[in-house]
């Protein structure tokens, strides 16, 4: 009784969280959330919202942390560099600044993906 009332808990856990199957890799899921969140700093920083472009860029950090645990990938630290220091601006109110590095992020981003992709 007490195991099936255990498997049930799992399937309302992975009901609650999204329990989906994905066949992509866990690197290609998370560099794909990473490059849209940092796509969104950067947006939120040139529409001059800066709260919500460093709210962004850590989203984009966690998942490019994420995807670089996976595999290694210079263009993956260089984005996470871009992605602390958009945090960083953007926390301190600057929205711009914030948005440029986010959309340096983008671009490294966009380079270690392409990268994925041809191997």
């Amino acid at each position: 009784m007490k195991l099936k009332s255990a498997l049930a808990g799992a399937l309302r856990a992975l009901n609650l969280f999204g329990g989906g199957i994905s066949y992509a890799t866990p690197q290609e899921t998370h560099l794909d959330q990473a490059l849209k969140e940092a796509e969104s700093a950067a947006s939120e920083g040139q529409n001059d919202n800066a709260t919500a472009a460093a709210e962004h860029a850590r989203g984009a950090l966690t998942h490019a942390e994420l995807a670089e645990n996976v595999k290694s990938d210079p263009h993956i630290a260089e984005a996470k560099v871009h992605l602390k220091q958009a945090i960083e601006h953007g926390d301190m109110g600057q929205a711009t600044v914030a948005g440029e590095h986010a959309q340096q992020a983008v671009e490294h981003l966009k380079m270690a993906y392409k990268e994925e992709k041809t191997q």
